[in-house]
């Protein structure tokens, strides 16, 4: 009987390896728009989604941010980030909770990659819409399933800080998990590693303003409703 020809030694990207759901290559984005909003929570809120090896403040930052992504690899997508800042190996940086995005090669690509927790949800995020924003302020919300809201954001821009131009140093770091289970549920992960990722944002338009965020307890499958705001960050 005659054997198969795809050559799995030298194969490099993901399964199914005859038809990836995304590519391997260089992680760009263009025509981005991002709103992101930081307060403190408590600690109690945020201590069960925190792995034993990071440590916390008492007051710990929350960072939710909305992603409209115009073009990538993948093409465009719209995703929601929830982090939590975090001392790992003596450097601070944003825990990744949870991402809801929808746009499955961007899930797949996150998830086996880098160990970014990324689920499928609606994430609603377009500021350039027509009469999106009568009363000025720029909304957008996210819903895990479709129907259930999670995260309603609010923002009101008050100062534009940087005209558009090349962006010295906007890095945005981020910390994962990444945990593969084995085959066998009695067994312990076959993989399991923190993963420091960097997003460099090299030409921008930034503004500030005034955020607001409301949380949505709808079910305890989701736990960003926990992140209760103490306090917003300026």
């Amino acid at each position: 009987m005659p054997f198969g020809t795809l050559k799995t030694k030298e194969a490099r990207g993901p399964i199914p390896l005859c038809s990836p759901p995304y590519p391997v290559g260089l992680d760009e984005f263009t025509d981005v728009t991002v709103l992101s909003v930081k307060y403190h929570t408590i600690y109690d809120a945020v201590k069960d989604m925190i792995p034993e090896e990071l440590e916390l403040e008492d007051e710990p930052i929350v960072t939710l941010t909305l992603f409209n992504y115009g073009m990538s690899p993948i093409g465009p997508y719209n995703e929601f980030v929830c982090g939590v800042e975090v001392k790992f190996q003596g450097n601070k940086m944003p825990f990744s909770i949870e991402l809801v995005l929808n746009n499955e090669g961007a899930i797949y690509a996150g998830r086996e990659r880098w160990g970014i927790p990324k689920l499928m949800g609606v994430v609603e995020f377009d500021p350039s819409a027509t009469n999106s924003a009568p009363n000025g302020i720029i909304t957008g919300h996210v819903e895990r399933p479709a129907g259930c809201k999670l995260v309603q954001f609010g923002f009101k821009p008050l100062k534009k800080v940087q005209d558009w131009g090349v962006l010295d140093g906007m890095k945005r770091q981020s910390l994962h998990l990444r945990s593969i289970p084995a085959a066998n549920s009695h067994d312990p992960p076959i993989l399991r590693e923190f993963i420091p990722t960097c997003m460099e944002i090299t030409h921008a338009e930034v503004w500030t303003g005034e955020g607001s965020v409301g949380l949505f307890n709808v079910s305890e499958f989701d736990p960003v409703h926990r992140l209760k705001v103490v306090k917003y960050r300026c």
